[in-house]
């Protein structure tokens, strides 16, 4: 069969390259028995890009349509915008050009809304739920009759079915994602940012954050490839596709600490010549460590302490001490060359007073410990389903069990994210507090520093 995988079209263009499929190139390769292509709208401007897939359907001619939701929304509070309502004028469009075409739709943001979302585009006829490189092989079999496959979503008598849960893959026996010319071009993604190209080296996550819904997504058994396959996807990106830079979207790098740095000597071992960055945890953080990870190629660590006392580390189920915080800083700024980011939330459980004036500490403290390479985030959290912080709403009378998750429009989004009324004061002054960071001040240093960086005749990491 002719099987054509679409990307979600985010509805707008705030970065120039756009992040690589790796879900479709994951899928790709499961279905390696048909013909596939690969179709990304967001390489194109917003809204030609609806010609453009428009045009790619009527070419190509398939038989089935995947589309991939990576995300519903951007979960941010200060930068609202629901991405989720470009996907069913996707599919509308697909359809126009091929009426007869199969639709299924799967993905991470799908996944967590999968009947909602079911319910919401009737011209969808199968969601794939969860991970689907095992499900979507033998839907393709078994079209006629989607019962026969476990996690697949599908309509009998004009009601959303779901045939029942099945076991996530054995990671390590899926081949690396194919990624050759025939079916995307790469070109589209590489340029200076190293996080635009992704490479996976585990599923799943021990930690068991309030608000995290990567638990529900992938579980908690991680689920690893050796060290030695996941460099071999380096050397074939860099010696095939000139790929250079990338990021490792695991949920965390270094749980376990001891895969992580395998997979660091295995590069360093093979000289490969990269620059990488990743999401890290602050348990396994330490001076030796981080000069490993420097040494294979990092160069971007992003971590999230999320709250900057014991009592919102507490609340937030994060499993350690402002400790661990302090101590994270003091070794980054003790290795240079690398840029490093910590995300903080605002309105949380067992966020108060002091919470709020020591996450403004930090704001100002990072930075300045670690000038032009140490950066803080600041945001509240977006509530959603299967998580802890949703059932935590609903007991503080935020929210009601039967509250729409699936937002339609931003005016609808700015209402998801958990705000107690107690903490109503702290929102007010951070949004204050915001602005002059955000806005006014950090523009200016980070304009600053690559002044300093081009007088210096080197790039500042705020470059990338």
């Amino acid at each position: 069969m002719k099987i054509l995988l679409v990307q979600q079209d985010t509805g707008r263009r705030k970065i120039k390259i756009p992040l690589y499929p790796l879900g479709l190139s994951y899928i790709a390769t499961a279905l390696r028995d048909h013909e596939i292509k690969i179709f990304d709208p967001n390489v194109y401007e917003y809204p030609d890009s609806f010609e453009k897939l428009k045009a790619e359907v009527a070419s190509f001619k398939p038989n089935v349509v995947g589309v991939s939701i990576r995300n519903i929304d951007t979960t941010q509070r200060r930068d609202l915008f629901v991405e989720f309502k470009t996907v069913r004028p996707m599919i509308q469009a697909i359809k126009e050009k091929a009426p007869k075409a199969k639709i299924m739709i799967g993905g991470g943001g799908y996944s967590i809304f999968a009947k909602e979302v079911m319910e919401k585009i009737p011209e969808v006829d199968y969601g794939v739920y969860l991970e689907g490189e095992e499900s979507t092989s033998e839907l393709m079999n078994n079209l006629d009759t989607p019962e026969k496959v476990l996690g697949i979503y599908y309509r009998k008598d004009r009601k959303v079915v779901f045939s029942g849960q099945r076991t996530l893959p054995d990671f390590s026996s899926i081949p690396m994602p194919r990624r050759d010319s025939g079916i995307i071009d790469i070109k589209n993604y590489t340029g200076p940012l190293h996080n635009a190209i992704g490479i996976q080296s585990k599923r799943g996550c021990l930690l068991k954050c309030s608000y995290c819904s990567y638990l529900f997504l992938n579980g908690c058994n991680i689920r690893m490839r050796t060290p030695a396959h996941v460099v071999d996807e380096i050397e074939y990106l860099v010696n095939n596709h000139g790929v250079t830079k990338f990021t490792f979207v695991d949920s965390v790098f270094n749980i376990p600490e001891s895969h992580a740095k395998d997979i660091c000597r295995e590069i360093i071992k093979r000289d490969l010549k990269v620059e990488w960055g990743a999401w890290f945890s602050l348990h396994n953080f330490s001076l030796e460590f981080l000069e490993l990870v420097k040494q294979a190629g990092c160069r971007h660590i992003g971590s999230s302490p999320d709250a900057a006392t014991d009592k919102g580390l507490k609340g937030l189920r994060k499993g350690m001490t402002v400790k661990h915080i302090d101590d994270n800083m003091r070794i980054g700024r003790a290795v240079k060359g690398m840029a490093i980011g910590y995300n903080f939330f605002v309105a949380h459980p067992g966020q108060d007073f002091k919470g709020l004036l020591k996450t403004i500490y930090y704001m100002y403290k990072i930075p300045i410990m670690m000038p032009g390479r140490g950066g803080v985030g600041v945001g509240w959290i977006r509530i959603e389903p299967h998580t802890e912080i949703y059932q935590k709403a609903i007991e503080e009378g935020m929210m009601t069990n039967i509250t729409d998750l699936l937002p339609e429009n931003e005016e609808h989004l700015k209402k998801l994210f958990y705000e107690p009324s107690s903490q109503r004061y702290i929102t007010v002054i951070m949004d204050v507090v915001l602005f002059i960071t955000e806005d006014l001040l950090k523009p200016m240093v980070k304009g600053f520093f690559r002044i300093v960086g081009r007088l210096r005749g080197k790039a500042s990491l705020y470059d990338s």
